[in-house]
């Protein structure tokens, strides 16, 4: 069936007038303005930060999935185009009784402005999925860096407490003394 539906999507391709760009539109899947914001965090807030990181590998890995999927797409139908626009440029030199290499229909092939704009589609989809798999691994990296404040932040807890407790010995400490003191003085 998808077979079917990219041969017709070539031929209609193959239909269209030459200087027309290509109908096929490669659809950029990531905002850098909201990966910028969705990379961000405040150390004061650690505890959202790490809500919400699960939720936004999810969402960027299903990103991925899309921008990897329009890639496969658009080789499909590059593929098909090819096939499409070889049939056809071998069917008017037969017509015309023209005999070429297949050197030369290649080349024709390569030529084609509608093999021309999928090849370009199929570039912007891969930089497009390059993007989507960078943004999983910042996410990856925004993981670890969050761990490493949580480990840092419990540290200082860790560092407060025992402080305290140190104080209120010190504290426990001095009050004990002047209490013997104070006695001593009585007696």
């Amino acid at each position: 069936l998808l077979y079917l539906q990219l041969e017709l999507d070539a031929q209609r391709i193959l239909m269209t007038d030459e200087t027309k760009t290509l109908p096929y539109r490669v659809k950029d899947f990531i905002d850098a303005a909201t990966l910028k914001n969705d990379m961000s965090y405040s150390v004061s807030d650690l505890s959202s930060a790490m809500m919400q990181q699960g939720s936004l590998m999810v969402h960027y890995g299903v990103l991925l999935s899309k921008a990897s999927r329009q890639v496969d797409d658009l080789k499909l139908l590059l593929e098909t185009t090819e096939a499409v626009v070889y049939r056809a440029i071998r069917d008017a030199a037969i017509k015309a009784g023209n005999k070429l290499t297949e050197a030369q229909i290649e080349k024709e092939i390569a030529l084609s402005t509608n093999v021309l704009s999928i090849k370009r589609a199929l570039t912007e989809a891969r930089q497009i999925e390059s993007l989507a798999k960078t943004s999983v691994e910042a996410l990856r990296h925004k993981k670890d860096m969050l761990v490493s404040q949580g480990l840092i932040a419990r540290e200082e807890i860790r560092g407060d407490v025992s402080i305290n407790r140190r104080n209120a010995a010190d504290e426990e400490r001095q009050a004990l003394e002047d209490r013997v003191l104070r006695k001593m003085q009585r007696d």
